[in-house]
């Protein structure tokens, strides 16, 4: 596909058509300001459905996983005798220990049983976190052992991705999703086990990290070297600014990409300096950026996926408010973004590649590829975020300047803002 191929029906830019984000310059301080971050940890996170992981980390009536949630605490997801799942404060009734941990009481853990023991006193709780069993119950005075247990907090599914909820008033989470976002539950998740798994902590502000993959201004800067050395030839490789395909809904937001142009012919047995040139062990994995060469098979597709009728299409990236994306990529694979905030200047960001499970050493390689190359760029968006908040926190410059490409972030600011004043509001009645 030759760059100048017209790879949309043409609407021009998109931004003025959300007169209610306006096009001027957008303050920052809403990544640096400690006393933002506090109210936005109580409006955004307590109140907000957040995506704790999936159901095939449940597999069976009594797998569990635990959560370990920056700000909001331990807690346990674990599968009923029914198939439902429920989320549990991981904390006992008695004197307030973690519940389930194994070596080291910070760290994640996931298994199977049929009751969880507390390692302080022995306390036992059954899979449903109702109080099962109190060591020396004669001991206590009137104790209602039925009244006990392991708090339970709202949990529910959507495409088999598991949420939970920390606001006791919690909207039913389809209607926090909205149509849009329930529309893709066609898409056969269900099929891609094949996980790769990325974790690391940036030091800098929460939204930085989402900012980055809310736009595709920053490729031919930032990831220069994975599409041509040459800065002015990487410019040229990357869509224009009309190529790409925005929708804003509620809180939540779609952006539609195309997919790779298709690189200059090789002589054959052309390898090509590989200090320089890079490409040849794509062709020799048959896979890079934008997935395996081979396309897997997943039957028929929903008719929800690219709704831009972009040619050429690459992905669709659905955000979820407040932190969590799924981009659906036409090589049939899908990649899930989510990023928690511990402090201010600080987060973890994680991000999980999923493919339908290898037939063969050539399919594995050909994922590997992809994963590798994916994580690549992740670690190249994290330390350009660090340099961005590192920055920022001078109070040096006080101002964002957006461009139409950057309507999503313009758009993500304003919900945090909009969300936190609106809180704060209630508060004050």
């Amino acid at each position: 596909m030759a760059i100048q191929e017209k790879l949309t029906t043409g609407r021009g830019k998109f931004t003025p058509e959300y007169p209610e984000l306006g096009t001027g310059p957008v303050d920052y301080d809403d990544a640096v300001s400690e006393e933002f971050f506090r109210a936005e940890r109580e409006a955004v996170f307590k109140r907000s459905w957040l995506k704790v992981g999936r159901m095939e980390q449940l597999p069976r009536t009594g797998s569990y996983f635990t959560r370990e949630l920056p700000g909001l605490g331990s807690i346990v997801l674990v599968r009923q005798a029914d198939g439902t799942v429920k989320a549990l404060h991981n904390v006992c009734a008695h004197r307030g220990n973690k519940v389930v941990w194994q070596e080291h009481p910070a760290e994640e853990t996931a298994g199977s049983c049929r009751v969880f023991t507390c390692k302080y006193h022995g306390w036992r709780y059954g899979l449903d976190g109702k109080v099962a069993h109190v060591t020396n119950e004669d001991q206590f005075f009137d104790l209602d052992k039925g009244a006990l247990g392991m708090p339970e907090l709202h949990c529910d599914t959507w495409a088999g991705f598991i949420f939970v909820n920390f606001d006791p008033h919690a909207q039913p989470l389809r209607t926090f999703l909205g149509p849009k976002f329930t529309e893709v539950e066609s898409y056969p998740f269900e099929q891609l086990t094949e996980r790769y798994a990325y974790k690391t902590r940036v030091k800098g502000n929460w939204k930085l990290s989402i900012d980055t993959i809310l736009e595709w201004y920053h490729p031919p800067y930032v990831h220069g070297r994975f599409i041509n050395p040459d800065v002015s030839k990487a410019e040229k490789l990357v869509p224009p600014p009309d190529a790409y395909y925005y929708d804003l809904f509620t809180s939540h937001m779609l952006n539609s990409v195309p997919g790779p142009p298709q690189l200059p012919p090789r002589a054959p047995g052309e390898l090509g300096p590989a200090k320089r040139d890079q490409r040849w062990i794509y062709k020799l994995l048959r896979a890079g950026l934008f997935g395996p060469d081979d396309v897997a098979d997943l039957g028929p597709l929903p008719d929800v996926l690219n709704p831009g009728r972009i040619k050429s299409w690459g992905n669709d990236a659905y955000w979820l408010f407040p932190n969590f994306s799924v981009q659906i990529w036409a090589r049939n694979f899908y990649i899930t973004y989510q990023y928690w905030p511990e402090a201010v200047d600080s987060h973890t960001y994680e991000l999980d590649i999923y493919f339908t499970p290898p037939r063969n050493a050539a399919e594995r390689l050909a994922q590997e590829m992809t994963a590798q190359t994916t994580i690549e760029f992740a670690m190249q968006d994290s330390n350009t975020v660090e340099a961005t908040h590192s920055a920022l926190a001078t109070g040096a410059n006080r101002q964002f300047h957006l461009s139409d490409q950057e309507l999503m972030i313009r758009n993500f600011h304003k919900v945090i803002r909009d969300t936190v004043t609106a809180h704060q509001a209630l508060d004050q009645k």
